[in-house]
């Protein structure tokens, strides 16, 4: 029974000194923004060949595919940096109120193509070949940096710069002052990356007028911390 009472009281004590210790200190959370100008996209393209026959979708698939490859060759795109891996096959079915069933007209060949560009002011004449390749459909572009790592991290500092301003705050206000930091944990979303509208798109690829007027915004970048801090008298 002696023993279990010790046992209880160094419980007690330890539990207390851990209450005192969570007393002591302070956790805030900090954001953090940084940007910078886009450097790098990435053009997704669909051709959409409906024929007959199969052979004859998929011909007409391929000679558009083929077309853009030309292209990008001559804007002296690397073919490593053109993806036309995507491509499927399906019916094409039509319903027939006649006789009431679902027959087939012919079928449909796609082809998905994948661009990355390293050089912003290519986009538009790239949008704007592409179409009169033949392409059907372009989508926004989705638009990076090159500097992404070093951008974050100064969204990382921003937010630390934040967290350490916030503590002070609090501590100033209740009469205490801030201590070393117990502990850290930071995290962020994806990155924000502008996308053009597709308006925009449609606008390259019918007006040649438009590719000087392509504006990319700048990309954003989150950051978000929490810290520990210790509180002193």
């Amino acid at each position: 029974m002696l023993r279990l009472f010790w046992v209880v009281l160094l419980l007690s004590m330890g539990t207390c000194a851990m209450a005192d210790e969570l007393a002591r200190t302070v956790t805030v959370t900090g954001i953090g923004t940084a940007q910078v100008e886009p450097d790098l996209a990435t053009l997704r393209m669909s051709i959409i060949a409906r024929e007959p026959t199969l052979a004859a979708a998929q011909k007409g698939a391929a000679d558009v595919t083929a077309k853009v490859l030309k292209m990008t060759d001559r804007m002296n795109i690397d073919r490593d940096q053109v993806d036309t891996t995507g491509a499927s096959v399906r019916p094409d079915y039509r319903w027939n109120r006649d006789k009431e069933e679902q027959e087939l007209r012919g079928y449909i060949a796609e082809r998905q193509i994948s661009v990355e560009i390293d050089d912003l002011d290519m986009l538009g004449a790239v949008v704007e070949g592409a179409v009169k390749a033949g392409v059907n459909q372009v989508s926004p572009p989705q638009l990076d940096s090159s500097k992404r790592k070093e951008t974050y991290r100064q969204a990382l500092r921003a937010a630390a710069e934040d967290a350490k301003a916030n503590a002070l705050q609090l501590a100033g206000t209740l009469g205490a002052d801030v201590g070393q930091v117990i502990s850290i944990n930071y995290g962020s979303p994806a990155p924000r990356p502008p996308v053009p509208y597709a308006a925009g798109v449609r606008a390259m690829a019918a007006e040649s007028d438009a590719i000087e007027s392509y504006n990319a915004a700048d990309l954003s970048f989150d950051a978000r911390v929490t810290v520990v801090f210790e509180l002193t008298d």
